[in-house]
């Protein structure tokens, strides 16, 4: 009877570890380059640092991708005139605007992957990201409370994906983000004067495109 005992303890223990191992968490950080489109802008240099977590089913080929990520991104209106009139004087002045905004994100992807090596494993990840800007700065009219990014909203979505290698634990990615969120109200160009205008529908506003290495430990 012991020796049953023993050998149901042992098997459950052995179930148990197996289920375990198919969690991971991986601490990673690494480089981002972020284009905001219609705007003619350039891409900017960003950073994404975060803790990823994942799960791999049974029978090992399909799995699920999430975590927490910071990252920042952001663009430059330039330099445009505005004229400003009164009856009794009319002031021409340059505005310049620009906007960093701050970043939690948490994507939700299935992750498919498959075994180069014993000791090599790649994932093709794909999915929504959903993310809290929780500030933003840089625009040069921060006293001003008509200031072109006083109405941007907090909670942005959209697609994405990343493509990874996992050798001996050590986890580099190469991620794709597209924007799609409602960015709330925004500023355009009408003549020589910024005219507020609201945007209040979905459509790509960023491309990201980034690089990071971490760390999977396996529970």
């Amino acid at each position: 009877m012991k020796k049953l005992i023993l050998f149901v303890l042992c098997a459950l223990s052995g179930l148990m570890v197996s289920a375990q191992s198919r969690w991971g968490i991986t601490p990673e950080g690494g480089f981002a380059a972020v284009n905001r489109v219609g705007m003619g802008s350039s891409w900017r240099a960003g950073v994404k640092v975060g803790v990823g977590v994942s799960y791999q089913f049974e029978p090992g080929w399909i799995g699920l991708k999430s975590g927490l990520y910071y990252a920042n991104r952001g663009y430059s209106l330039g330099d445009y005139p505005r004229t400003t009139e009164s009856a009794t004087y009319v002031l021409k002045e340059m505005m310049t605007g620009g906007i960093t905004q701050h970043f939690l994100q948490l994507p939700v992807m299935a992750d498919f992957s498959w075994k180069v090596s014993k000791e090599v494993r790649m994932h093709l990840a794909v999915g929504l990201g959903y993310s809290y800007g929780y500030g933003h700065s840089g625009y040069d009219e921060a006293e001003n409370a008509d200031h072109p990014f006083r109405d941007v909203n907090s909670f942005d979505w959209g697609l994405t994906t990343s493509f990874g290698i996992e050798v001996n634990n050590w986890v580099m990615n190469l991620g794709y983000d597209l924007s799609l969120g409602d960015e709330g109200g925004n500023y355009k160009i009408d003549g020589d004067n910024f005219s507020l205008y609201e945007v209040r529908s979905v459509g790509a506003n960023y491309n990201t495109m980034s690089l990071t290495v971490g760390y999977k430990f396996k529970l």
